[in-house]
């Protein structure tokens, strides 16, 4: 669609703790045609490691690392964008023509698109184009019914895209689809795994008008949150329902055995609240660093990536929780990483 205006078309893809973000937004930077989006990321916890494990096509992806969302972002997302497109004038970046916006899993996007379709900053700047929702086939049922964001972050998407449907019935699937067009009727639903999707099962239309998009933001109102504004403490977000962040390191390569018996143990006994695992490790014995991922019960199969993204050798793992606390997670931590048999990593 034209864009006489010059303002920046802005897709904010959305959606729950590991539903697979970072992952569609890899698929769709994979594909010649998105090579000019820059790539703003939010993210929760102390250590952030999305920015590292999204391959933008110029490596110059936006980390912030303000916490909630819905909270506290908003003065530095102001900052973040204006002086996105500043950079770019000055050279300093190369151009883009798109920008792609991934909020953390626990965000209500709502704040977000006021801030874009209303801030007087932005508005000459960018335009919102749509709002992408990711939805996770096998814990969606779960997540809609305990967490608010998930059902706000799916009732105000333009596009729903369902991923791990690899790992349910087709039965199962069904009946998530009919949860969420039963949530947002208007949302065209696409069908991804593992990130592969063409960017036309996003892009190809027009984006919504802004009058539509205003009776979404009003019609999902009443599923707003009762969490307090005034105090926000990104490492203990008491008032996201026992939700907290915790971040753990470990200087030396792991024993991948120990690690991954710690993880199996740790899902056993606490997977109902282990809403996500992201971890970069130092693996004994290999050159690059292996990804890991988790939610709730289900670990994905460890992914070993050709180099480090950035110069820290360290191991880093961040786990968003729900009731678990941080200093019995990182004491189990600690004791696995100095026990258990050393067996080559497969």
């Amino acid at each position: 669609m034209p864009n006489p205006s010059g303002a920046l078309p802005t897709t904010l893809i959305t959606g729950f703790l590991g539903s697979g973000k970072t992952t569609l937004l890899n698929g769709l930077l994979s594909h010649s045609g998105m090579a000019d989006t820059a790539v703003i990321i939010n993210e929760f916890g102390e250590i952030g490691l999305d920015h590292l494990l999204v391959e933008s096509a110029f490596e110059d992806a936006v980390l912030l690392k303000s916490g909630c969302i819905c909270c506290t972002v908003r003065g530095d997302l102001i900052d973040t964008m204006t002086g996105l497109v500043a950079r770019r004038d000055r050279g300093e970046i190369p151009a883009f023509s798109r920008v792609a916006i991934e909020t953390t899993g626990l965000a209500d996007p709502a704040p977000i698109l006021h801030t874009i379709m209303s801030e007087a900053t932005l508005t000459p700047l960018y335009r919102l184009d749509r709002v992408v929702t990711t939805v996770d086939a096998v814990n969606a049922a779960d997540q809609l019914d305990h967490h608010y964001e998930a059902a706000k972050q799916a009732a105000l998407a333009d596009r729903l895209v369902l991923t791990k449907t690899d790992l349910v019935t087709d039965a199962a699937r069904a009946a998530v689809e009919a949860r969420l067009r039963a949530l947002n009727p208007m949302a065209p639903i696409a069908i991804v795994v593992n990130g592969k999707i063409e960017p036309a099962a996003i892009f190809d239309d027009d984006p919504v008008a802004p009058e539509l998009r205003t009776e979404r933001l009003s019609a999902a109102a009443h599923l707003g949150h009762d969490h307090d504004h005034d105090h926000v403490d990104a490492d203990h977000l008491s008032h996201h329902h026992g939700i907290s962040t915790v971040s753990l390191t470990h200087e030396e390569p792991v024993q991948w055995p120990r690690l991954r018996a710690w993880l199996v143990s740790l899902a056993s006994l606490k997977g109902p609240d282990l809403l996500r695992v992201k971890g970069l490790v130092n693996v004994a014995g290999r050159a690059g660093p292996v990804v890991i991922h988790g939610v709730q019960h289900v670990f994905h199969p460890p992914v070993e990536l050709k180099s480090w993204p950035d110069e820290e050798r360290r191991t880093r793992i961040v786990f968003i929780t729900r009731n678990i606390k941080a200093a019995d997670l990182a004491r189990s931590f600690t004791a696995a990483m100095t026990e258990g048999a050393n067996i080559p990593f497969p």
